[in-house]
C-alpha cells in the first residue's frame, strides 16, 4: 500500500510541477495580483488532490478543466468582494444617515431610500471640493489629516468643509421632515 501511495504522490507532484505555472499565470491575468493568483492556484491543486480520479490515470488533456476550475474560483472571489463592498456601502450610508438625523425615531418616519436619494442630490449640488472632502471623510472613512495631506490643504479647511456639508445636509433633511409631516 505504501508503494501505491508514493506512486500517487509522485504522479501528483509531476502533474503539479507541469501545470501549476499555467494555472497561476491564468489566475494572475484575471486577478492582477501575484499573491492572489498564487493562492487560487494552490486552492485549485488542493481540490484536485482530493479528487484523484480526475487526474490519476487519466489520459485526457486536463488544461480546459484546470482553467474552468480556476475561472470559477476567481468568479467566486469577485462575487464575495462585491458582497463585501455592498455591505460596507450600506453600513456607511446608514452611518451617515444616522449621523445626520441623530435619532432612530426620525429614521422610522422617513423612507430610507428616499432619504438617500435626497442626500445624493444634495451632495451633487455642493461645490465639488466640499462634496469630495465630505465623501472622503464619510464614505471612504479617511481621517481629516489624511484628507488634508491628499488634497494639500489644512486640517482646519477639511473640518470646515465637512461642517458646511453637514449643515447643508441637515437643512435639506429638516425641510424633508417638515414636508413629510404634513
Amino acid at each position: 500500500m505504501k508503494d501505491n501511495e508514493r506512486h500517487i504522490e509522485e504522479k501528483f507532484q509531476r502533474f503539479f510541477k507541469a501545470k501549476f505555472p499555467q494555472v497561476k499565470n491564468f489566475a494572475r491575468m484575471l486577478l492582477k495580483s501575484e499573491t492572489e493568483a498564487e493562492d487560487v492556484a494552490q486552492d485549485v491543486f488542493c481540490k484536485l488532490w482530493l479528487q484523484p480520479d480526475t487526474w490519476l490515470n487519466n489520459d485526457r488533456d486536463l488544461d480546459g478543466y484546470l482553467f474552468i476550475m480556476t475561472r470559477n474560483m476567481i468568479l467566486n472571489i469577485f462575487k464575495h468582494q462585491q458582497i463585501v463592498q455592498e455591505y460596507q456601502q450600506e453600513v456607511l450610508e446608514k452611518t451617515v444617515l444616522y449621523e445626520l438625523t441623530e435619532t432612530e425615531d426620525i429614521l422610522k418616519n422617513v423612507y430610507y431610500k428616499e432619504m438617500l436619494m435626497v442626500i445624493g442630490l444634495t451632495l451633487e449640488k455642493m461645490p465639488e471640493r466640499r462634496r469630495m472632502i465630505f465623501e472622503m471623510s464619510r464614505f471612504k472613512e479617511l481621517s481629516y489629516k489624511e484628507i488634508a495631506e491628499q488634497l494639500n490643504i489644512s486640517v482646519r479647511t477639511v473640518e470646515h468643509q465637512v461642517y458646511l456639508a453637514l449643515i447643508e445636509l441637515k437643512k435639506i433633511l429638516l425641510l424633508l421632515f417638515f414636508l413629510l409631516s404634513f
